[in-house]
């Protein structure tokens, strides 16, 4: 089935073609013959690269096109996936004079969002948008959901689960389009949606899996092929040059950010030989981009040296630019060799000819060294091969003997993938969700509850179980009755608390437990910020961290000094259990601290081991919530704590003392310049806006190139050749290195 064949707009055929997409894949062919351009809902069970993206563009611009004045929204789990979308539909809208916007933050806005026609957003903020009853909700049309497997995720599942049953409920008219990998019980999501199943394992690349011990590589068909080194210890620096040796690329996937690190650094070596002249130009510019992005940590400069070498590694405590910066340059094959954790593998199209899983095993506290699910394998797995630049696609077991690769065999490459449970029967999930539904006015009763629990997917899988439900409800709606979110008596109604908590997208708990530590400290003065800061990180909402042996004592002294102070803790009456939490919550707290008073994140991470991805995961997350803690503030009019909280919202964002405040509202000037520009006299932005070029290029790690680009932020006005006349030659000569240090 051809494209310019299909019943579509031609504006839409001419951009498609001009893309060089000119003919359906088997499963986008058997879409489009179960009604996907007649609104029928969809559950499209696939393997990775075998075209969902295009079934979602079809859906949403034949819908758009032929319904003017209507929305589409393009559902993603995580921001870089919806990122990586909006990339993919921006030009295509362009060309049919559509609008397409991206909203992945701030849970308390949305509005602008208005005169989109295509938005995509993650989950949680299209959630966060529903309960603020955005007016434009009545104009979606269809509804695209990305990685709806991932309702099996405890953390992500709920919401997901709880935004598409609201979408059926609410807008019964509006097509739903659920994207997938192939799992064991798609059929039961396709009748929960009432949608048609599209399940294939057609791939547009052959995708050869195989188990590696020796030397050798046994293919699931029992077939044999000699590669790799059998001196090789591990397998995997041999399994990736021979990719190099074919001009392809290869991904390694490693079980903890240590061993992602570790092989990439293992790896630099067998890969530099390989490169070529032009290869070490690109990539010396990819590293220097690297270098000059962010604050300079240990693990930036470990990042961009090996990049310079061919090969990066990827995990969740790299900052988000740096992730980016990784991701964009494998997919542009600059970068020829990748070692990530399984982060990598949700969803982000980052393809390499061959996938190389370094260990199928994973630490969890409860079950210590578990081989991973097989939806997580086939999730990697899927990674291998490239659409129009790999003939074939290869994923890669490294099996250690003969008695694991049996169980790989048997497990990965002859098993099925695991089903997919509902997770939005936990009572974090229910509780969110129950005073959401009230606060939104879509239930006032335990009925009307009950009713719309049906209709998700807990419900659907829990029908011959309702009492369970039934009983996870009473529990929640006594919760939210006792935390005077909610009236005690039906009809229930949202009270002002209750409202403000459901759209700020707090988990009720945590709501309770701000406050009460604020309710305990009303008429107090001259709290200490880091008191402000455990409370906020006792909470479900914030990330914990374990508490490493050597941290115990710079925490014990900062419990002992505020001792007196905690609010809603009583140090002297605590079991075991509660200190470790206390002392669990008082290290994130004090990695926040810290950042608020300017120690650099090498500080940071030696100090307390929280790299530059989770510190700037743990900044965000703390803004968020200093944010709601000031909005409870002002329903309860505590003056006191208003002041302070506001503050710290302004501070922690750059991650500054209260003095540099004024600098930061410098275009180009971050946390680290304004430190300098402060030492240097310069108080205030007036005082930068007199100072000369030449005097600003003077300042540590202000060269040229920065104080004229601060200059013309200030002014408007571009600098000429008059202005850095007096700018000595050795400040000239700065590389771009050190412009960012």
């Amino acid at each position: 089935m051809k494209i310019q064949d299909l019943p579509i707009d031609d504006r839409l055929k001419k951009a498609l073609i001009e893309q060089q997409i000119v003919e359906l894949y088997p499963p986008q062919k058997e879409s489009i013959n179960q009604g996907l351009l007649n609104g029928e809902n969809q559950v499209v069970a696939v393997p990775t690269a075998s075209g969902k993206t295009l079934i979602a563009i079809l859906s949403i611009f034949a819908t758009l096109l032929t319904n003017p004045g209507s929305k589409a929204i393009y559902l993603g789990p995580l921001r870089a996936l919806a990122s990586e979308k909006f990339n993919d539909f921006k030009p295509l809208a362009q060309a049919l004079g559509l609008k397409v916007a991206i909203s992945t933050g701030d849970m308390d806005r949305g509005q602008w969002l208005a005169s989109s026609d295509i938005i995509i957003a993650t989950n949680e903020k299209f959630d966060s948008l529903i309960r603020h009853e955005v007016p434009w909700l009545n104009q979606i049309s269809v509804i695209v959901s990305d990685e709806v497997h991932l309702m099996n995720d405890s953390d992500r599942g709920p919401v997901l689960e709880v935004v598409l049953s609201l979408v059926r409920r609410n807008l019964p008219n509006c097509q739903i389009i659920a994207l997938s990998a192939t799992i064991k019980n798609a059929y039961e999501i396709a009748e929960w949606l009432d949608a048609k199943l599209i399940l294939s394992d057609w791939r547009p690349v052959e995708l050869r899996e195989g188990i590696w011990m020796g030397g050798k590589l046994k293919y699931g068909d029992g077939s044999v092929k000699i590669c790799g080194d059998p001196k090789d210890k591990y397998g995997f620096k041999s399994l990736a040059l021979e990719m190099l040796k074919e001009d392809a690329q290869a991904l390694v996937f490693a079980n903890t950010r240590k061993s992602a690190v570790a092989s990439a650094k293992q790896l630099i070596s067998t890969i530099s030989k390989e490169l070529t002249t032009n290869d070490r130009a690109e990539l010396l510019t990819l590293a220097n981009s690297i270098r000059s992005s962010g604050e300079k940590t240990n693990l930036r400069t470990q990042l961009a040296d090996m990049v310079e070498n061919g090969v990066a590694f990827h995990h969740a405590g790299l900052s988000s630019p740096h992730r980016k910066i990784v991701e964009d340059a494998f997919r542009a094959r600059k970068i020829k060799v990748l070692s990530a954790t399984t982060t990598l593998s949700a969803g982000l199209n980052l393809p390499g000819r061959r996938v190389i899983i370094r260990s199928i095993l994973r630490y969890s506290p409860i079950f210590g060294n578990s081989p991973i699910p097989v939806l997580e394998y086939k999730q990697m797995a899927g990674r291998a091969g490239r659409p129009r630049f790999d003939p074939y696609g290869e994923a890669i077991i490294i099996a250690k003997n003969e008695r694991e690769q049996n169980q790989y065999f048997e497990k990965y490459l002859h098993g099925e993938t695991e089903e997919i449970y509902s997770k939005l029967g936990s009572e974090p999930a229910m509780r969110a969700h129950i005073l959401a539904f009230i606060s939104s006015d879509y239930v006032n009763d335990f009925e009307s509850c009950l009713e719309l629990m049906t209709t998700t997917f807990y419900g659907f899988q829990n029908e011959g179980n309702m009492y369970l439900i039934e009983d996870d409800i009473h529990k929640v709606l006594e919760l939210l009755s006792d935390a005077k979110m909610i009236n005690n008596d039906e009809p229930f109604e949202a009270t002002p608390f209750g409202r403000r908590v459901s759209e700020l997208y707090l988990d009720p708990l945590s709501a309770r437990l701000i406050k009460l530590g604020l309710e305990n400290t009303k008429t107090k003065t001259e709290i200490p910020i880091i008191v402000y800061l455990q409370l906020l990180s006792s909470t479900p909402d914030i990330r914990g961290y374990n508490v490493r042996q050597n941290e115990y004592n710079q925490l014990f002294d900062i419990a002992e000094k505020y001792q007196d102070q905690w609010m809603n803790i009583d140090l002297e009456n605590q079991s075991e259990f509660d200190y470790d939490f206390f002392m669990a919550s008082l290290k994130a707290a004090t990695a926040v601290d810290m950042w608020l008073n300017e120690a650099s994140e090498d500080t940071i991470h030696e100090s307390l081991g929280l790299s530059s991805g989770d510190l700037h995961g743990q900044v965000s997350r703390m803004e968020w919530l200093i944010h709601s803690a000031l909005e409870i503030s002002k329903i309860f009019k505590w003056d006191n704590h208003k002041k302070v909280l506001k503050n710290l919202l302004n501070r922690i964002k750059y991650g500054i003392k209260e003095e540099l405040l004024p600098l930061v509202n410098i275009p180009g000037v971050g946390r680290v310049r304004a430190r300098t520009l402060n030492q240097a006299g310069y108080k205030t932005i007036k005082e930068v806006e007199n100072a000369s070029i030449a005097e600003l290029a003077k300042l540590p790690g202000i060269a040229t190139n920065i104080a004229t680009r601060i200059k013309e932020n200030l002014t408007g006005k571009k600098s000429t050749e008059t202005d850095l006349e007096d700018i000595p030659d050795i400040v000239k000569q700065t590389t771009i290195s050190t412009f960012f240090e």
